[in-house]
């Protein structure tokens, strides 16, 4: 499987602290390598009917941060969307950014 970021993506995760970016980029790879990640880190669920998505998490002393993905042709892994978690459920807000990101992808 490859790994794919989205320009959006990239110049998101850049404003994650280091750590929470090494680590957030950690968790993408060790998925990659087929790695079984608990469910602290990792949970894939879908956010209407059409799309499904891979919520990666990860935790410091500033909050809850997130990396979000979707698998494409079965060997694609599309990052699309990192941000610092502040709410308990995913917002519509950013789910309306997940969904328009997913159709403008082009492979």
């Amino acid at each position: 499987m490859l790994l794919i970021q989205l320009e959006s993506f990239k110049k998101e995760i850049e404003e994650f602290p280091l750590e929470t970016k090494e680590d957030m980029l950690s968790l993408d790879g060790r998925f990659l390598n087929g790695e079984q990640l608990n469910r602290k880190d990792f949970k894939t669920f879908k956010i209407d009917k059409n799309n499904r998505i891979q919520e990666f998490r990860t935790k410091d002393h500033r909050g809850n941060w997130r990396a979000i993905s979707t698998l494409l042709k079965g060997q694609y892994l599309v990052l699309v969307y990192a941000f610092h978690k502040k709410s308990q459920e995913l917002q519509e807000k950013d789910k309306d950014v997940i969904r328009s990101r997913i159709r403008r992808i082009d492979l």
